[in-house]
């Protein structure tokens, strides 16, 4: 059912004014763009002393977003502008002065339109940097970047920060969680398993009360729960409380069902892009993919697997792939990279991987996307 764990993606929170401070790189201005009919609010940061040769589209992972009142990605668009490439960033819809209502579950594919009507509004103004957009994603953004570049082949370069395969990523995450928080091998696997079921039987329009049977070890689970928001309930057959959550239950199978949701058929896990191979195959421009060998968010080996036998394939690959020992699903230094310990107040101040912003700086200047040597 819906999952409502927020997972805080590589979010750079730093509240700092929006005018550029003396020893700032760059400048920032606030600009709009209409994407299925809504008006969207962001920032686009340029060098303050150079014209921009390129520009990068952030796209953040999974949650609200606080782009503009929260100077988000400050360090970021630090690191690009002075080097002569031009940063936009801009607040989901019903996220900050962005038009619309916050939807948890947006589709990628809603996403990917957003990225694409964004580089079409930066064209037609000719904001700096125009000629050369590239994309920047992290975590869900690598379902979002290849679907927006399938739609729009002038992109000219990827950073894939975290990325993902084709699959959902959640049962991942719970099964990397039951482990470091104590289940062994043998009891994370068979609750996996069970989640695996219990999707599969909702998708499929079983009753609730078939459900509750059959979920019934997985819904007892307290990293389930917390994991997934919910409490567990198990109501006798025919009273007020078992008639209020089937009614509830139906609800949401029916909307679940008519979006047409596919799994794949060895995993059982939810096909989040159909035909994902072949999309990243067509790919042809420079491409960087960042991974952190302690991800408990996204099994990154399977990703990095994946993005080698599709854009890596060729010999003449544009694919560079670093992997950052000891880091987490961020890049970050955490001592688990587990999602109890990054949800704690403290974990934004966990340093990041030694080289992370230089491998990014380097990828994009040698493929000749920065501003060239200064005089």
């Amino acid at each position: 059912m819906r999952r409502v764990v927020s997972l805080m993606l590589l979010v750079f929170v730093v509240v700092l004014s929006m005018t550029a401070n003396a020893s700032d790189s760059f400048t920032t201005e606030e600009f709009t763009f209409e994407s299925s009919g809504l008006s969207l609010h962001g920032i686009i940061s340029q060098p303050s002393t150079i014209e921009a040769q390129s520009l990068v589209i952030v796209i953040p992972g999974h949650g609200p977003t606080n782009v503009v009142a929260g100077n988000w990605f400050y360090e970021l668009r630090s690191r690009f502008t002075a080097e002569g490439v031009a940063v936009a960033i801009w607040d989901r819809p019903g996220c900050g002065k962005s038009e619309g209502e916050y939807d948890h579950n947006q589709s990628v594919e809603s996403s990917a339109d957003e990225a694409v009507a964004a580089i079409h509004s930066i064209r037609s103004n000719r904001v700096p940097g125009h000629q050369r957009v590239g994309l920047w994603g992290v975590s869900r953004g690598g379902w979002i970047a290849p679907l927006a570049m399938d739609k729009d082949p002038g992109i000219s370069f990827w950073i894939s920060v975290s990325g993902t395969d084709a699959f959902e990523t959640w049962g991942y995450l719970f099964r990397s969680t039951l482990e470091l928080e104590g289940h062994s091998k043998q009891e994370a696997d068979f609750l996996y398993d069970q989640w695996i079921k219990s999707n599969l039987i909702f998708a499929q329009g079983t009753t609730y009360s078939d459900y509750q049977v059959e979920t019934d070890a997985l819904r007892r689970n307290k990293i389930y729960q917390e994991l997934a928001g919910q409490e567990y309930v198990s109501y006798e057959e025919g009273s007020v409380e078992f008639e209020r959550e089937k009614e509830r239950y139906d609800k949401i199978q029916q909307a679940y069902i008519a979006q047409g949701h596919q799994f794949d058929e060895k995993t059982g896990l939810k096909i989040v892009v159909e035909d994902f191979d072949q999309i990243l195959d067509q790919i042809s421009v420079p491409v960087l993919a960042i991974f952190g060998d302690n991800d408990r968010h996204v099994d990154w080996r399977k990703t990095k697997q994946l993005y080698e036998r599709t854009m890596g394939a060729d010999d003449s690959s544009l694919l560079t792939v670093k992997v950052f020992q000891g880091a987490d699903h961020s890049i970050r230094m955490s001592k688990t990279g587990g999602y109890f310990e990054t949800m704690q107040p403290e974990y934004w101040k966990t340093p990041y991987a030694d080289g992370y912003y230089e491998a990014m700086i380097d990828f994009v200047c040698s493929s000749g996307f920065c501003a060239g040597p200064k005089e």
